[in-house]
């Protein structure tokens, strides 16, 4: 229609209403383009709303698990300073010093006087189940992270599970190193699941080094652990935090 038309104006020499036939054409095209533009901005801001979505489900399981995974951290503390303090009459530095870090040892609450009989069950616990990762593996798999228009939003998720996983890495060495001395302890007749009385713990840690080092080492773990786990507490509010209000202008 717009073509046989423009026919008829250049032969009859009507220019001015050549040049309106072309900006119509020109308008059309570029209307046309814009609309294809907002409609694949507009899916692409779904899409990404909906791993958003998920990801806020999942940080919000890491928060739901933070203080059992925690208090098995301050539970460890706790019992072994409790043994040390009754076996060597000592008290432990608050402190524990790495080779290029150091770590201050949260304050944990003293072993209930009815659970003594049962601390090796405290030294004993390492919880490392942080919660799901899913929504970010499915963000990554898809290949969708770049259609996240808020760059620094992007690159906050992608350092928070960098922690995430080193956090994960982390535990399960300590959990390793838990099941073998629960392994060692069973040869001096220690069973974490002992209902036995505290004074024969503080007697076999007064007099076997062996069991005496593990139980000190289980605490330094612990130290670096409750650390880990509430530097991964404060990062996952802020990236909650970050998630939504993306969620909010998105929406």
């Amino acid at each position: 229609m717009i073509l046989r038309r423009m026919r008829e104006h250049v032969t009859s020499h009507n220019w001015f209403a050549v040049a309106i036939d072309l900006l119509i054409v020109v308008l059309g095209v570029f209307l046309g383009t814009q609309v294809s533009n907002w409609n694949d901005a507009r899916a692409d801001r779904s899409v990404v709303a909906g791993h958003l979505s998920e990801i806020t489900e999942d940080l919000r399981s890491h928060l739901r698990l933070h203080d059992a995974l925690y208090d098995s951290a301050l539970g460890r503390i706790a019992a072994v300073d409790y043994i040390y303090d009754q076996a060597f009459h000592r008290r432990l530095p608050q402190r524990l010093v790495l080779s290029t870090e150091s770590w201050d040892a949260p304050a944990a609450p003293p072993i209930p006087a009815d659970r003594l009989n049962h601390i090796m069950g405290y030294v004993d616990l390492v919880r490392v189940n942080l919660g799901s990762r899913q929504a970010y593996d499915s963000l990554i798999s898809s290949g969708h992270m770049g259609m996240i228009e808020n760059r620094e939003l992007a690159r906050d998720i992608q350092e928070y599970y960098s922690h995430y996983d080193d956090t994960i890495e982390a535990s399960l060495v300590f959990r390793e190193f838990r099941n073998a001395g629960v392994v060692d302890s069973l040869s001096s007749g220690v069973s974490l699941f002992d209902e036995r009385p505290i004074a024969e713990i503080i007697a076999l840690a007064r007099r076997d080094a062996k069991f005496a080092a593990y139980l000190r080492s289980q605490r330094e773990w612990a130290i670096l652990h409750a650390n880990l786990l509430a530097r991964l507490k404060t990062e996952t509010e802020a990236l909650l935090s970050e998630i939504e209000a993306e969620q909010a202008r998105l929406n």
